[in-house]
């Protein structure tokens, strides 16, 4: 008797951290996903797929100019940078863990016209991951 219980308090304990630990577990590989899916887009000079991942109003700073914009001006930013910047080239340099609902990824892009740090901003809004701030220096 004794043992049937131990052993039904253990499959509870292990029903109830499947439970805890996967949501955990999809958050983080979900996030995993986004840097490689912005990666690839920056890689394919795809500005549309980029800016799946903008709010409403997305922060941009590309070269000289920097502002708040929407998210379709944003688009259209990005796709003049990439119409003068084909990338040849690009790595991820640096990433931050997950906290306070925000999270930074750098990387290094390599055009034909030269070099740039690529610094993103993602944060947690409605229970998506989106790009609140993004800048190509």
């Amino acid at each position: 008797m004794i043992q049937s219980i131990n052993l039904s308090y253990r499959s509870i304990f292990k029903i109830c951290c499947a439970f805890v630990l996967f949501p955990l577990f999809a958050f983080v590989v979900k996030n995993a996903d986004i840097g490689n899916e912005i990666m690839e887009a920056f890689k394919s000079n795809n500005a549309k797929n980029i800016a799946n991942y903008f709010g409403s109003n997305v922060s941009l700073s590309i070269k000289s100019d920097a502002g708040h914009y929407s998210k379709f001006q944003g688009e259209m930013l990005l796709n003049d940078f990439f119409q003068n910047n084909r990338t040849s080239e690009i790595k991820q340099v640096q990433r931050t863990s997950h906290t306070n609902s925000s999270f930074y990824i750098v990387y290094q892009l390599k055009s034909s016209t030269g070099t740039y740090r690529v610094f993103i901003k993602l944060s947690q809004a409605a229970g998506e991951v989106q790009i609140t701030e993004l800048r190509i220096e």
